[in-house]
């Protein structure tokens, strides 16, 4: 059944020229394999540029926002913003999961499944509006729809693994880490991602997760246990 795009225009408060390019941004993987004969392009390369456009927008943001804020600390900061959770909400709020384009047994998944797919869409949304108008206009939707989560920013955010490895190596090696997804399993609305993180090709850590910046962060830890037990053992050693 067609959408009526229109009616989600005026929710975003946005209208496309190019009223494909906001289809492509609905339209879940499962939508096309379940309709071959049609041209259909689905939202995972909108998807790439969407999250790339949205953590550069909350980068910029918050960066002008909270000036006497250190990396580490604005890291955090736009880590829960731009966390699985934040986006589901925010594509809760623009009525997102009634616009989907999905595949028939999609269209039967859980709740939770389907919000899954609608912050992905969010993410897709937000490159095409990209494409469509550009960088300003885009980060100035993106501070609409986020502002309400940035206003009410937990005390205590998630702790972020991944800024303690990167200035962990920083200032021993004077090395960034690397990270690299090894496997993606699971079902398309329910994905399972898994990521090593290196260092001049040396794997440090893996970790699994249901995003890729979850499975980072996983690994990041596991590589940060691993190398302070290291440069313990290596103290004990000198000290013997």
């Amino acid at each position: 059944m067609e959408k009526d795009l229109e009616e989600l225009e005026k929710i975003i408060e946005f209208q496309f020229r190019n009223k494909e390019l906001l289809k492509t941004a609905l339209t879940h993987r499962s939508y096309k394999i379940s309709h071959k004969e049609l041209v259909l392009e689905d939202n995972e390369r909108l998807e790439f540029l969407g999250d790339a456009v949205l953590n550069l927008c909350i980068s910029q943001w918050i960066f002008h926002k909270y000036q006497k804020d250190q990396e580490g600390v604005l890291t955090k900061k736009r880590a829960y913003l731009v966390c699985k959770a934040t986006l589901i909400k925010v594509a809760k709020k623009l009525n997102l999961l009634d616009y989907l384009y999905l595949g028939k047994r999609e269209q039967h998944l859980d709740l939770k499944s389907k919000e899954n797919i609608a912050a992905r869409a969010l993410e897709a949304l937000i490159g095409a509006i990209f494409l469509e108008s550009g960088l300003e206009v885009a980060c100035e939707k993106v501070k609409t729809w986020f502002k309400p989560y940035l206003l009410r920013l937990p005390k205590t955010i998630g702790y972020d693994y991944k800024t303690e490895l990167q200035e962990f190596l920083q200032s021993k090696y004077h090395e960034r880490p690397e990270y690299e997804v090894v496997s993606v399993s699971g079902p398309p609305h329910n994905p399972k991602f898994e990521v090593v993180v290196k260092i001049n090709g040396q794997i440090l850590g893996k970790g699994k997760g249901p995003s890729k910046k979850e499975a980072e962060n996983l690994a990041a830890k596991k590589a940060l246990k691993q190398l302070k037990t290291e440069e313990k053992e290596e103290y004990i050693k000198g000290g013997a």
